[in-house]
């Protein structure tokens, strides 16, 4: 993402929610921006093009956020929880006016459902959720995973509701303290009774099951490596293992599952008998994973 891309993106989005995108153009966002028409072309093929281009930087932006938390060993779970609850506020703040046009502006973005386009953005936020109520309350919550991330979500978008009604800046610690008491309440109870909500619910667009299966498989290597992370603090083992596996996360970040740096860092991790039975798994998924970007190609 260049600068020019970067001022075009952020000027556009100034006017779409002032305006709205319908009843926004080209000219609009070259006046704002002091630039020509041509250098707008050289950046976005099209205002569509440009809106897609929008989404998907907002969307991996609040991606690339989540996991440089994730990768802070400084900080406790729940630290990590508070600043993705921020992050997630600060999302939903900056995009909502945004989202709500594009909704009454197109039917499809670059030739995908806008529909489809928000429930893969939807479908990112509860992936952080669910990682990170794992990681606070241990895998003793999967039965009941959804039902906390359902009452999470609501909780956090009641919360950016109030700060929209009100008007008036909300403590981020009171917030956080309110949304975490909802959780713990949730998970008493939900030891005790049964459970409604599924994964379903959460969604607006149904997965076919070549879509599920690759979930899963997404999902089995992020939970294998934070095994392997997990063994080696608990094992004391070398700490060069350690960065071996951050660099297999790097790698699988970027989508490089066939890369030449995973399969060096796999190899050396796999020399440490202790690590056995994580490291067979872990490149069986990574087999799997990169035989699937081959077909996509």
């Amino acid at each position: 993402m260049d600068i020019k891309q970067e001022l075009i993106m952020n000027v556009a989005q100034k006017c779409f929610n002032s305006y709205g995108i319908k009843y926004t153009s080209i000219d609009d966002i070259v006046k704002e921006c002091k630039i020509s028409k041509s250098t707008f072309y050289k950046c976005f093929s099209t205002k569509e093009n440009l809106v897609g281009e929008m989404l998907n930087y907002s969307s991996n932006k609040f991606l690339n956020q989540s996991t440089l938390i994730d990768e802070d060993n400084q900080k406790t779970p729940k630290e990590k929880l508070k600043l993705k609850i921020k992050i997630i506020l600060d999302y939903l703040e900056s995009n909502r006016y945004f989202n709500l046009h594009i909704l009454g502006s197109f039917s499809e973005i670059n030739g995908k459902p806008v529909e489809e386009i928000k429930s893969t953005i939807k479908s990112r936020l509860v992936k952080v959720y669910y990682d990170s109520l794992i990681e606070v309350y241990g895998k003793e919550i999967k039965p009941f995973i959804w039902e906390l991330i359902f009452v999470i979500d609501s909780v956090i978008h009641e919360f950016d509701l109030i700060k929209r009604l009100n008007k008036k800046y909300m403590d981020e610690d009171y917030i956080f303290e309110i949304t975490l008491r909802q959780v713990e309440l949730n998970i008493e109870n939900l030891k005790h009774n049964k459970y409604m909500i599924t994964e379903n619910i959460l969604y607006t667009v149904e997965e076919d099951n070549e879509s599920k299966k690759n979930n899963d498989l997404h999902e089995s290597f992020l939970e294998t490596t934070k095994d392997i992370k997990a063994k080696i603090e608990n094992d004391n083992l070398n700490k060069k293992l350690n960065e071996a596996i951050l660099e297999v996360e790097q790698e699988y970040n970027f989508k490089n599952y066939n890369s030449l740096m995973m399969d060096a860092m796999i190899a050396y991790l796999e020399k440490e008998q202790a690590l056995k039975i994580e490291i067979d798994k872990l490149k069986s998924i990574k087999l799997q994973l990169g035989d699937d970007s081959v077909d996509r190609q």
